[in-house]
């Protein structure tokens, strides 16, 4: 007995094993006051994120949406546990979502919150309310082309060519009370003073058919932004001309009434500094002397020129001349008066001569002036280095008195004779 006594006070002497026994019953009291004395404890947890699952809920499904513009709700929380749960127990692991299940048709309902802890030692009681206010309406979408809107005007005389947007068409989601009210979607660019071409990204406005622009709190688009793409090319408007020719003589213009249709002018496309000295377009050259009576319409397809591009609606010009009252009177020239006719380019060492006895001509012109005129008013020329016709003939040339306005209706020929000069 004294061996045991003397062993248990020497064992309580040494200090290495007071030290373990300290330690002993540290972790028993520490074991006792976590399991037996005080087991529950209670943390709070706060701005605890809530899930705003939406897509395939029942409201989902009955097309309705909640008027949110931020999903992002949040939640406070004391849990109550062990404390050997709660020393493992984090926010982290607190699931909170919404329970959309009693939605069914359009309102303002008081939606539930519900909290899930992963943990069935652990119990909840929610901070404040324990739903959130939403109101559902039905749901609308539309699908509209995206338009390109400028903003300003163009340079002076610049307008577009070539145009693109992108995306073309955007689709928009939202209130369908407020979806039935859009009826434009543009993209507006300010274009003030531009010329050549230009890629802008512009925001997408929506707008009302009243063109009022739409509140997009609850809607949401496709696309926000889209980009614009123009060529701009300098254009210029420009009368039509023809060209009144008689290849017989004499000069009808000044009586000739000129019409055009479609129109008058044609739109041209091109370089700028080429365009600015141009102020009309001449189509072509028309014979008078293919107008049989005083009024003729005529066709033209109009071409381009170098640098210079036709961009009218219509490249077909119908050109009608008019004479106006004028008749077609003959008159015959007698010998005396070919006699009397010019020669130019007569050979050297040689002298010409007409041998016809007479030449009966036809004149149109204004039926005053015809009677004005007899065959002594024509001035007669003949140019010896054209080309005569197959009989050896050549072209009499035949002038009107000055001021007087007429036409040949025909090419006259004459013989000539040539004879050595005295």
């Amino acid at each position: 007995m004294s061996k045991i006594s003397g062993f248990f006070e020497k064992l309580f002497r040494n200090s290495l094993f007071l030290k373990i026994l300290s330690v002993v019953i540290a972790i028993g009291i520490w074991l006792y006051i976590v399991n037996v004395a005080d087991p529950r404890r209670t943390e709070e947890y706060t701005n605890v994120p809530i899930a705003f699952v939406y897509e395939g809920t029942v409201p989902y499904n009955n097309a309705l949406m909640p008027l949110v513009t931020n999903r992002s709700f949040y939640v406070n929380l004391r849990v109550s546990g062990p404390r050997t749960s709660l020393m493992n127990f984090s926010k982290d692991k607190i699931t909170a979502s919404l329970n959309f299940n009693s939605v069914a048709a359009e309102g303002i309902y008081d939606v539930p919150i519900s909290i899930s802890l992963g943990n069935d030692s652990l119990t909840y009681e929610i901070l404040g309310s324990n739903t959130v206010t939403l109101e559902f309406v039905k749901k609308g979408s539309t699908t509209l082309k995206v338009a390109f809107q400028p903003v300003g005007k163009y340079k002076t005389g610049y307008s577009e060519v070539e145009q693109t947007v992108s995306p073309e068409s955007v689709t928009i989601e939202g209130p369908k009370s407020v979806i039935d009210t859009i009826s434009f979607a543009e993209v507006p660019i300010d274009v003030t003073d531009s010329s050549g071409s230009l890629v802008e990204v512009g925001d997408i406005v929506l707008l009302t058919s009243d063109r009022e622009y739409v509140d997009r709190t609850y809607l949401t688009l496709s696309s926000s932004q889209a980009t614009v793409s123009v060529a701009l090319q300098y254009k210029k408007s420009v009368k039509v001309t023809t060209s009144l020719v008689n290849p017989y003589g004499g000069d009808e213009t000044p009586y000739a009434t000129v019409s055009y249709s479609p129109s008058p002018y044609l739109m041209l496309q091109g370089d700028e500094e080429v365009l600015s000295i141009i102020d009309s377009y001449n189509i072509g050259s028309i014979n008078l002397a293919d107008i049989p009576e005083s009024s003729r319409t005529f066709e033209f397809t109009v071409q381009n020129q170098s640098g210079i591009e036709v961009v009218s609606d219509s490249k077909t010009v119908a050109v009608t001349v008019d004479l106006g009252n004028v008749a077609i009177k003959s008159y015959r020239l007698t010998a005396a008066n070919l006699r009397s006719a010019t020669f130019l380019n007569v050979p050297e060492g040689k002298r010409a001569s007409i041998s016809e006895l007479y030449k009966v001509i036809t004149l149109r012109a204004q039926e005053y002036t015809l009677a004005e005129l007899n065959s002594d008013s024509f001035r007669l020329y003949v140019d010896l280095s054209s080309i005569p016709n197959e009989k050896g003939e050549y072209p009499l040339i035949i002038e009107l008195p000055s001021g007087v306005y007429g036409g040949l209706m025909n090419r006259y020929y004459v013989n000539v004779d040539l004879e050595d000069a005295e």
